[in-house]
Parts: structure tokens; sequence; C-alpha cells
């Protein structure tokens, strides 16, 4: 049984807002080999007090107030004094080198961390970020800004280079898994009709907007990457790296690596995958989670 914690910006539900981080959040809430041992939210994607909420609502809807932790963290770059913060340190100290910790949001909660104790990311296990670009994301001519690492550059800089294995999944890799016109009518196939009719809910108004945005059918699934590579990082190419972005590189969310000699645990060494090897297999993955998600939603029927 993994032991996480999911640090995110959701804002699925919310008009024009990603709905990544909320597709992430399923899909730890379907595997039966995770502890989710809380959710810490961060501003990002919309500001806290709306990814606070879009939260909070999520663990409602499944009835797990009682059961899932969830703390407020930091309303912009340097907000330091956070419940998020708190419950992150002192967790990690409870719990040494057990807890694996995705970052999908801007790194805030993970730098306040490391202020409160300055062995937090030595007494995790691994952290996976969802974040960055290795060059300009691109559709049609219009550029996409990086808003992760652009956010808050000295808690990026900070994390990264953290003495604890860290997997980085940028988003130029996150082009690789778009949810499309396949996904769409998978996901409104029967199955797990009260999940799938949830999810499909959430998501409509976002894929129908980002469809027009990226000019192909559909969204990218950017920090649901981060949680699949935990659960099978065998389908990414392992790719050890020296991450040398200075901070200025971080203002735009610039990832620059050297070839590396060092292991991932050491200061700078990360796993910087650049692909993902088998799509199919990556949303099976993904689907299946959904499946085993056994609590109806408030509001839906398991009859459909």
């Amino acid at each position: 049984m993994k032991k996480v914690i999911l640090d995110c910006d959701n804002t699925i539900g919310i008009q024009e807002k990603d709905v990544s981080d909320g597709l992430a959040f399923l899909f730890l809430l379907g595997r039966e080999d995770i502890d989710l041992m809380a959710v810490t939210s961060v501003f990002g994607n919309s500001s806290l007090e709306a990814t606070y909420e879009t939260t909070e609502k999520m663990i409602s809807d499944f009835g797990l107030e009682n059961k899932i932790k969830h703390y407020k963290g930091a309303a912009e770059a340097g907000d330091d004094k956070t419940e998020a913060a708190k419950y992150l340190a002192q967790t990690a100290a409870e719990n040494k080198n057990e807890i694996t910790l995705i970052a999908i949001g801007p790194l805030t909660n993970l730098y306040a961390a490391w202020k409160i104790d300055s062995d937090f990311f030595k007494n995790l296990k691994e952290i996976i970020i969802m974040g960055g670009i290795t060059e300009p994301l691109q559709f049609g001519e219009q550029t996409i800004n990086e808003i992760h690492f652009s956010q808050d550059p000295e808690a990026a800089e900070q994390v990264v280079k953290a003495e604890v294995p860290v997997a980085l999944m940028s988003g130029n890799l996150c082009l690789a898994a778009r949810f499309g016109e396949k996904s769409w009518q998978r996901i409104n196939r029967s199955k797990n009709k009260a999940i799938r009719a949830y999810i499909s809910d959430k998501i409509k108004p976002w894929y129908e907007y980002s469809s027009e945005m990226i000019g192909l059918t559909g969204f990218y699934m950017w920090d649901v990457v981060a949680v699949v590579y935990m659960m099978a990082p065998e389908i990414f190419p392992y790719n050890k790296r020296k991450f040398v972005s200075s901070r200025e590189d971080l203002k735009t969310g610039q990832i620059k690596t050297e070839k590396a000699a060092g292991r991932l645990q050491d200061s700078g060494i990360i796993n910087l995958p650049s692909t993902i090897l088998d799509t199919k297999r990556f949303k099976d993955i993904l689907f299946s989670a959904w499946d085993q998600i056994k609590i109806v939603p408030k509001g839906y029927s398991s009859e459909g």
C-alpha cells in the first residue's frame, strides 16, 4: 500500500478551467493499493479559494469528509504560513521515507514545508511533479504559457533540486496524453455508470472549450500523467538528467538539463521522461482505476 499525498490546484467543473487535477484525484481514489493520506490545495489554475472549494466539493460528493484530510495551502508565491505546509512537514517527519508526494500545481506548499523542516525533502520517499516545459508549447500559432513553475520560480528551484528522488513530468511529455474523441466515447459507455456519468458531466464543458482552444478534439491530461507514472513507471522512458535551470529560466517554466552521473536522491538529479511508450496501456490503467471507485457520488445512481 503506497502512502500518497496529493498537492494540487484543482479546478474541475469550473468554467473554462482545466480538469486534470480532479481526474488525478479520482484515479487515486480508485486504486486499492493507494493510501491517499491527504490533499493539500494551492493557488494556480485559479485562486486558492476556488481550488480549495473545488476539492472540498469533490470530497463531499464522495462522502469522504472523515476519510481524506484536506488542508488549505498557499494563496500566492511566498505564502508559507499555512495549514498545508505544517501538515506536510509534520507528516513527512512522522512517516520517514514512506510518502510519495505528488505535486501538480505551483510548488509553494512544498517549499513552505521545507522552510519549517529542513529535512522535509529527505523525509519523503519520492516527489513526482507535473510542471515546466522543455520547449515552447505551441498549438498552431498560439503559444501556451507554463503555469506551475512560472508562478513560483523560487519554490520550483528549491523543490526540483531537493535531495530526494524526483520525477518530473514536463508539459511537453503530457502532450502524449490527450483525452480525445475515443476517450470521450469510452467515458460515456456504461461499465461503472455512476462514476463515468460524474466524470462526463464534470469534463464536458472543458472538453468542448479545449477542443476549440488547441485546434484538436479533446484536451491534454496534464496532471493525470503524474499519478499514472507513479503506478506504471515502466511505460515511460527513464531519462536521468541534471537539472540546471536558473531562477530566471523558471520564470517561464523553462527546464534545462545536462547529462547526469549521480543518483536520483542527489541534489538536482531527476528523471525526466520524454514521452509515453504505450498510450493505450496508459489509458487502460486510467479508466480501470476510475471504474474501481465503489462510492456512488451524490446525485448519481449506479443504475445509470
